[in-house]
């Protein structure tokens, strides 16, 4: 039996094309070629003193990649943890971003499995799990460590990247200037019981019977045994996310439906210069993430079970800031403004994006950046000062 043929434009979210004749095909290879050469241009980092690098590093055994922007080398150091598992940010982040490289050296880095770290699974002998992407993290910043000379950078986790931040920052205190959460998950089954309610009282308010019986039944379903919860999990996140994000913009954007986001994304992707034709080709045809695939034993299990309060405790040793959207019930910040006023910190705080849900880095880029250079930058700049006088000490104290 002849496998089914893949729609590669369905695929990535976007429109079919007017004819798929020879000269339809050349025309829109041409538009792209001309497009990332554009983009080449555009975005390159032109300053001497800055860094430009797309490169493969092997990080827990596998070959990694990570993208290094900035304007001046010297400028602290800011690694993008992404999240998914298995959304990459290399190839969609390079326009918001720009900005940043005024103040940051930033790293954005595509998780194994993921974008340009891809590579086939092989959940029988080697399945992932939270620890070996936790540990792949601290090889991550080990090596910017090495690369730039420094002691500390910054470490911003985004929904599924703020699982890892969190366990990073628990291990390894001393390497971190400040810890940014962005869609902070919190407790995962809490969180999902929380989005499914939300999506039961909008559809209720828009007299949608048919969904308001199937949230209804999917419910009971996070109380049973596993795998069987992970199975409900997977089968039901798509949906319920795109219906709460068509019906309330609490997914995602707040003011973007989720259909429009991922079309939005995949066309970033598209048409960007980092993204190589072999890199298409594995979104397109590669395995389904590792926390979509059965068993569900492993990954998925892990994804389920996180209750960061409980495993990680509420004493910090570094800086945190939440950066949380006030619509958020994809990560649903009822519970990280819950968990953030018992945290102990040596500074915290907490910043609400009142016009966004999910994807804050998008929907409020103006924002995101005046509050990372004007609150978080500054604590780089106090351990300079710290460490200078303490050198002035030193010296003194040998005279």
């Amino acid at each position: 039996m002849m496998n089914k043929p893949i729609d590669v434009l369905a695929s990535l979210g976007l429109p079919a094309l007017p004819s798929q004749s020879p000269e339809t095909i050349a025309a829109l290879l041409w538009a792209r070629d001309v497009l990332q050469k554009h983009l080449t241009r555009s975005y390159a980092v032109r300053d001497p003193k800055g860094i430009e690098e797309l490169v493969p590093v092997d990080i827990g055994g596998v070959q990694q990649w990570l993208h290094i922007r900035g304007r001046n080398r010297q400028n602290p150091v800011l690694l993008y943890l992404h999240g998914g598992p298995g959304e990459s940010m290399i190839g969609h982040m390079d326009v918001i971003q720009r900005p940043w490289e005024d103040y940051f050296t930033v790293v954005q880095w595509d998780q194994r499995q993921t974008g340009k770290s891809y590579y086939p699974e092989d959940d029988e002998n080697n399945p992932l799990n939270i620890e070996m992407f936790v540990e792949d993290a601290s090889q991550v910043t080990a090596y910017l460590q090495n690369l730039f000379g420094c002691e500390k950078i910054f470490l911003l986790g985004h929904s599924w990247g703020s699982v890892l931040g969190m366990y990073l920052i628990e291990q390894r205190p001393e390497w971190f200037y400040a810890y940014i959460g962005v869609g902070q998950i919190v407790n995962m089954l809490e969180g999902e019981k929380e989005l499914y309610q939300q999506l039961l009282r909008h559809a209720k308010e828009n007299n949608k019977s048919e969904l308001v019986e199937k949230v209804e039944a999917i419910i009971p379903m996070l109380e049973l045994p596993s795998p069987q919860r992970e199975a409900a999990f997977v089968e039901n996140c798509p949906l319920v996310r795109m219906e709460l994000s068509i019906l309330a913009g609490k997914t995602a954007m707040r003011h973007l439906p989720l259909p429009d986001v991922i079309t939005l994304f995949n066309f970033d992707r598209l048409i960007s210069p980092h993204i190589s034709d072999t890199d298409l080709s594995n979104a397109i045809l590669g395995g389904r993430s590792a926390l979509l695939r059965p068993p569900y034993t492993s990954l998925t299990k892990d994804f389920m079970d996180i209750d960061l309060p409980n495993q990680l405790g509420f004493s910090f040793d570094v800086p945190i800031f939440f950066f949380s959207g006030r619509h958020d019930y994809q990560t649903p910040v009822t519970l990280s403004d819950q968990w953030f006023v018992e945290i102990d910190a040596p500074h915290k705080e907490l910043i609400h994006f009142e016009e966004s849900s999910h994807m804050i880095v998008n929907e409020e880029p103006g924002r995101f950046l005046n509050e990372l250079v004007n609150r978080v930058l500054p604590l780089s700049q106090l351990q300079t000062n710290v460490n200078a006088v303490q050198a002035i000490g030193a010296v003194d104290g040998q005279i």
